[in-house]
C-alpha cells in the first residue's frame, strides 16, 4: 500500500514539473545550448511571446514569417498588459470585426489586434496579403518602434530604422552592419523581442 502511494506521489510530482521540464528540453533540444542567442531566447520563450513548430523544433535560422511576427508582437502586448501596461487603444481580441487578407488564417486575428492598436500601417493594402511572406528587418524595426511610442517611450521625429538601431533593439550583423532590407531568421527576433521587452516592461 506504501508503495502505491509513493509512486503515486511520484507520479503526480512529476507530473506537476513536466510543463517546465518540456518547455525547456524544448529549446535546449532543438537549439544549439552554446548559442550567442540563447538567453534571450529562453526567456521570450518562456513568457509565451514566442512559440516553436508544432513537431517540436525551434529552427531558429529558418526566416521569421509576417504572420509570426503579429502573432509574437500580441503576445508581448499582453505580457506588457500583465505588467501593468496598457495602450489606449487595446481591445479584446474576440471583438475583432475586420481585417485585411485571407479570412480563415491562423494569423488574421493578430493582424487584426495590430491595425486596431495602430501599430501596423493602415494604408490600403492588396485584398490577399501574403501573411507566410518573410520579414525583412525594418518591417520589424517599424513595429517595435510602433510599440514604444505607443507607450509613449519614444519621440515622433525620427525614422523607425534610425531609433531601433539606435535604442539597440536591432542585432549587429557580424560585418558590422544590420542589412535592415534582409529577411530577419527567427532566433533574431527573439533577441530583438527580449531588448523591446526590457525597454517597455523590464522584468522583475
Amino acid at each position: 500500500m506504501r508503495t502505491a502511494a509513493t509512486l503515486f506521489a511520484l507520479v503526480a510530482v512529476l507530473t506537476l514539473a513536466t510543463p517546465d521540464a518540456r518547455a525547456q528540453d524544448y529549446i535546449t533540444q532543438t537549439v544549439p545550448p552554446l548559442a550567442r542567442y540563447m538567453h534571450d531566447l529562453e526567456k521570450v520563450y518562456n513568457l509565451g511571446i514566442i512559440q516553436g513548430y508544432e513537431d517540436g523544433t525551434f529552427r531558429p535560422d529558418d526566416h521569421l514569417r509576417r504572420a509570426e511576427l503579429w502573432a509574437a508582437f500580441n503576445r508581448l502586448l499582453d505580457v506588457c498588459r500583465m505588467q501593468g501596461l496598457e495602450l489606449p487603444t487595446d481591445y479584446e481580441p474576440f471583438l475583432a470585426t475586420y481585417g485585411r487578407g485571407v479570412r480563415d488564417h491562423w494569423g488574421m486575428e493578430a493582424w487584426e489586434r495590430m491595425t486596431k492598436t495602430y501599430l501596423v500601417d493602415r494604408r490600403p493594402l492588396p485584398l490577399v496579403m501574403d501573411l507566410d511572406a518573410p520579414v525583412k528587418r525594418l518591417e520589424f524595426a517599424r513595429l517595435a518602434v510602433g510599440v514604444m511610442r505607443g507607450y509613449g517611450l519614444l519621440p515622433r521625429d525620427l525614422m523607425p530604422a534610425e531609433i531601433a538601431i539606435g535604442e539597440d533593439i536591432m542585432v549587429r550583423q557580424t560585418d558590422g552592419y544590420f542589412h535592415m532590407h534582409q529577411a530577419m531568421p527567427r532566433w533574431e527576433m527573439a533577441v530583438a523581442l527580449s531588448r523591446l521587452l526590457d525597454h517597455v516592461a523590464p522584468m522583475p
